[in-house]
């Protein structure tokens, strides 16, 4: 009796998991009646009944399928370690966090852990994990997101930040600089320091890019004070928080797979998050 393939066993594996041919089709990317092909085929390398007359799984098909599952999926673990060996991270990142935070701290990372590689790429919009080639993602938002592990980094504390040379005007009639992304902002401050509202006199893509703004003295933006810390400590930037602090639900979060967190490279580099939040 020859042993059943391994294209054999990966079809009744993701048929077991799907709970049909055609969504174990789709995952493998074959037809319905090649999956159903493959199917008989492992049966009669068997010689056992795998389904039922009702297409239902027998006791020894569905003990076979979930190992089989398990099976595959430490085999699925196994290359993602062993392509991550050369210790590779591929990260999203919001540019804001990336360009604000992120970039002024690697240093320490990179001292810290030498053997890891952090690839960076910015977008404003949350990338899929399960079907894009990142390891790992910084997401503003409440968190929740199925299928991901996530680990909270800070919440939102928003203020306005200006060059501190402009202090000596009123803040309240600085040009307010905003950003397409994040149009609630200055609505909200405004409204918590008891200023007018009023649009903002410039507008740009990205909060980083509002900050750059402010900094150069063009006027007044609205950002989150855990992204400008460093710069409020030194001196480059100067606050106007509200008094009491604007109490925002949402927050940025370190979200991965949770095979991912498997990768010892990542959860150094989640570890680091964390170490670097916690000052």
């Amino acid at each position: 009796m020859s042993p059943p393939s391994l294209r054999a066993l990966k079809a009744f594996a993701e048929t077991t998991r799907t709970g049909s041919l055609a969504a174990a089709s789709r995952a493998l990317n074959v037809t319905p009646s090649a999956i159903s092909h493959l199917l008989r085929e492992l049966e009669q390398a068997l010689a056992i009944n795998l389904f039922t007359t009702k297409a239902r799984l027998t006791d020894a098909g569905d003990t076979l399928g979930r190992r089989l599952i398990t099976a595959f999926d430490s085999i699925d673990t196994a290359i993602t370690e062993a392509k991550h060996q050369a210790g590779d991270v591929r990260v999203s990142a919001l540019s804001s966090f990336l360009t604000l935070w992120l970039v002024p701290r690697l240093t320490g990372f990179q001292t810290r852990h030498p053997d890891t590689r952090l690839l960076l790429s910015t977008g404003t919009r949350p990338v899929d994990l399960a079907a894009e080639p990142f390891e790992c993602a910084i997401r503003w938002g409440r968190g929740g997101w199925p299928d991901l592990d996530a680990t909270l980094l800070f919440r939102d504390q928003p203020v306005v930040v200006v060059n501190p040379r402009l202090l000596q005007a009123n803040p309240r009639d600085l040009p307010r600089l905003g950003a397409r992304t994040r149009s609630i902002d200055w609505p909200s401050v405004a409204a918590a320091l008891g200023w007018p509202d009023s649009p903002p006199a410039l507008t740009f893509e990205t909060r980083a890019l509002a900050v750059q703004a402010a900094t150069a003295g063009m006027g007044a933006a609205v950002v989150d004070r855990n992204l400008v810390a460093d710069m409020l400590g030194n001196g480059m930037l100067a606050e106007i928080a509200p008094d009491p602090p604007i109490s925002v639900p949402e927050g940025h979060w370190f979200v991965a797979l949770p095979e991912r967190l498997r990768v010892r490279q990542v959860i150094q580099f989640r570890d680091w998050l964390v170490s670097q939040t916690a000052r």
